[in-house]
């Protein structure tokens, strides 16, 4: 995860390939219910930035990375794709789904997204969509459509580290566990 870039735009054939491994991602039942909004324009890039309180980042020390990054995605899921997919016959329903796969199918593609900018030689950052006051409504969202959050994407540029860094990783024999609890 990225906290800063370069001004260096992405090249668009790239950035295609990354937002098609986003739509390629896996989908519960094949509902295909994620849905993304692609921003490269610096102005709305800088209302995106002003509306997730970059300027708290900026206060704290970090660096812009928001608003300058040179492309933005949104991560969206449409649910009634998924209640629409289910309801049909060769789907048992939702009634007893415990998780809603929306939100992970959403992460599917998060994480497509990240690979794919890695693999074209970028860099990507993320912050929860709860964080930007009036995104819905800036950017013409359905109200019927989740916002999981922004993808932030460019050239990657050395940042000031968090300090969520300090914590280090969980020990593996602590998360994984073989054969039963």
């Amino acid at each position: 995860m990225v906290r800063n870039y370069t001004d260096e735009p992405v090249d668009l054939q790239a950035l295609d390939r990354i937002i098609e491994a986003g739509v390629r991602a896996p989908s519960a039942g094949f509902s295909q219910g994620q849905r993304f909004v692609v921003i490269t324009d610096s102005e709305t890039r800088a209302r995106v930035a002003q509306a997730a309180g970059e300027h708290e980042y900026l206060e704290k020390g970090f660096d812009a990375w928001i608003s300058r990054a040179p492309v933005h995605i949104i991560i969206c899921a449409d649910k009634k794709a998924y209640l629409d997919r289910y309801s049909e016959q060769d789907k048992s329903g939702t009634d007893d789904w415990t998780v809603p796969y929306w939100w992970i199918d959403a992460g599917a593609s998060f994480m497509a997204i990240l690979y794919a900018a890695v693999d074209e030689g970028l860099a990507a950052g993320f912050l929860g969509a709860h964080t930007t006051e009036g995104l819905r409504s800036m950017l013409g969202i359905p109200q019927d459509i989740l916002v999981a959050g922004i993808v932030t994407l460019g050239h990657g540029a050395p940042d000031l580290r968090s300090g969520s860094l300090a914590r280090g990783r969980t020990a593996r024999d602590e998360v994984i566990h073989w054969d039963s609890w």
